[in-house]
């Protein structure tokens, strides 16, 4: 059965992105659509200001065109949901309540704080959606199991400030996806330029994630797990993936609104 499968990941509020993302999606005949989360958070010190930003317009696009959506850390905090992982911080009661600087303090570096998210336009309706999702999904098509979620396990919603980066750190992941009978981990979150590639049976101990600068490659038969570039990434940094189940090809292609 030929199928493809488009995935979206770290939209920001960014409605013109996503409808171009969603547009590509149209054009490549994708039959159904994943998103990874990080639909809401406009960080005001990484995106220039844009007045047609909205988290509430991106979510109701997201539900309508997408099958699958996990949550990632920006939209947890949106909603005022705390992760099921915290890489043994404990959240205040108040967490939510409290202002940008007190957040800071409290989380000594351990997880994110959100100093620069700008406010957004999100309802309650809205936040009880965001709560309601899962925080990955696991999915087989042509009888082959993939992971999807924001980050990668343990932390899959991509709430806490480690970064996975070494071999060593990804043994957990394996372990999961042994156990979840799954070959590929879809991920973003990272805001790579270019996808970033781990093979189970691969890799150095300084460095488990490796960059690939290509636009198309094969999925092939191993253990693999792969960051996503984001939509709402900087100028040239901003991607739509695709993959392609006949071909068992992974397609990225970038998107420009200009």
């Amino acid at each position: 059965m030929h199928m493809k499968i488009g995935i979206i990941t770290d939209i920001h509020e960014n409605v013109q992105m996503l409808r171009e993302a969603f547009r590509l999606a149209s054009v490549h005949k994708c039959d159904e659509i994943v998103c990874l989360g990080d639909i809401a958070g406009f960080d005001q010190r990484f995106y220039t200001v844009n007045t047609g930003r909205s988290a509430r317009t991106c979510l109701e696009m997201v539900r309508s065109n997408c099958r699958w959506i996990v949550p990632g850390n920006h939209d947890l905090f949106a909603a005022g949901r705390i992760p099921s992982y915290t890489n043994g911080f404990k959240y205040p009661d108040m967490w939510f309540e409290m202002n940008a600087m007190e957040r800071k303090n409290a989380a000594h570096g351990k997880v994110w704080c959100y100093d620069g998210d700008a406010p957004n336009d999100l309802v309650e309706d809205d936040r009880l959606f965001i709560k309601s999702l899962p925080e990955y999904v696991t999915l087989s098509f042509n009888g082959i199991a993939s992971l999807f979620s924001h980050y990668i396990y343990p932390d899959f919603t991509g709430s806490t400030t480690q970064y996975l980066k070494r071999n060593y750190q990804l043994h957990g992941l394996w372990e999961f996806m042994n156990l979840q009978k799954v070959k590929y981990s879809f991920s973003g979150h990272s805001h790579n330029h270019f996808a970033g590639i781990a093979y189970k049976g691969r890799g150095f101990f300084l460095q488990a994630i490796h960059s690939v600068p290509l636009q198309s490659f094969n999925l092939g038969d191993e253990m693999l797990m792969i960051l996503l570039p984001p939509l709402a990434g900087e100028k040239g940094r901003s991607g739509f993936s695709i993959i392609d189940l006949d071909r068992m090809k992974l397609d990225i292609i970038a998107v420009n609104t200009a």
